[in-house]
């Protein structure tokens, strides 16, 4: 047996909304967490990040829509302007050619230089003294009444819009910390991948189901999963053990329960190994190392007997 033939690498894959997350080393301090409960928090998270992702989407659309609008509201408010420029004048010719008599000169002046708004309250003022009687003013009047109150709207709007873009690109980062929190813990239960190793004296069976296990090193872990491609954690012990004819329960628990009971210092390779209350397992290699597949965050890995995950016990089957 070529002990350096067993060696191998592992690479840690974690997707989260189509963000890459980086998991780090382990600590013990989460070690007395469920593995399980950190998935569930995962899975909760990502739907969080999704719908935060999603919403933000749906409001920078409504921004830019409304950003459009107001840029038409300003053409349309130019055009009027350029009108209102036009009847300023056209009217000042008028009033000055019919009532110059009149003494009302002062009026013309009042249609001089200044704001639509300013020109609509001369309008007024003018209009008041029975001087004139234009309904394109008056339209012009409304339109630039309406488009005061609409730019006032869409400003206030847009207003709440960046304000609502800030509280989700903080929900976003939020989120993504929690991710980056979880995945650490996620990963520190799933163990720092042991790349180079020596496996010990073995028999037939201990190899043949031990190098098995090591042959998967590498590949993805699928819940409910047993092979060729894919693993969860008792479906690799269960294929492992296929290859010397010996049927296990694709159940950690069961595989628990149907297999004989002992203890850490009787481990040799191909033992069970169970952590977690039963709900995760691995195959002990030997050197204090086990071979397991650990979550939907990482692949079939070498770790330490004692990684992260809470021990619970050992079980045998060849001995």
């Amino acid at each position: 047996m070529n002990p350096s033939s067993k060696r191998r690498k592992w690479t840690s894959l974690a997707v989260v909304g189509g963000l890459l997350v980086s998991a780090v080393g382990s600590s013990p301090a989460w070690a007395q967490r469920d593995t399980s409960d950190i998935n569930d928090e995962i899975d909760e998270t990502e739907q969080d990040l999704t719908a935060a992702v999603e919403a933000y989407n749906e409001l920078a659309q409504e921004a830019q829509d409304n950003r459009e609008m107001v840029e038409q509201t300003q053409e349309s408010l130019d055009a009027a302007e350029a009108d209102l420029d036009v009847l300023r004048e056209q009217l000042a010719d008028y009033i000055t050619a019919t009532y110059v008599e009149q003494g009302i000169g002062d009026a013309a002046l009042l249609l001089d230089a200044g704001s639509p708004e300013a020109f609509v309250e001369r309008l007024d003022r003018l209009n008041s003294a029975n001087l004139y009687n234009f309904d394109l003013m008056d339209e012009l009047k409304t339109a630039s009444e309406e488009y005061t109150v609409q730019l006032d709207l869409l400003n206030d709007l847009q207003s709440d819009l960046d304000d609502q873009e800030a509280e989700l690109e903080r929900q976003q980062d939020e989120l993504n910390a929690r991710m980056d929190d979880l995945d650490e813990e996620w990963q520190a239960a799933a163990g720092d991948a042991i790349q180079d190793y020596d496996l010990p004296h073995m028999t037939d069976d201990e190899y043949a189901v031990v190098s098995f296990a090591l042959d998967q090193v590498g590949k993805p872990y699928v819940w409910g999963t047993a092979g060729p491609d894919t693993y969860d954690c008792s479906g690799l012990v269960l294929r492992a053990y296929a290859q010397i004819g010996i049927d296990l329960p694709h159940n950690a628990a069961a595989q628990y329960n149907s297999t004989a009971n002992i203890s850490r210092d009787e481990l040799q390779p191909g033992d069970l190994v169970f952590y977690n209350d039963l709900s995760h397992m691995g195959m002990y290699i030997g050197n204090g190392l086990i071979v397991h597949a650990p979550n939907s965050r990482t692949v079939v890995k070498v770790v330490e007997l004692d990684h992260g995950n809470v021990y619970y016990g050992a079980t045998t089957v060849l001995h």
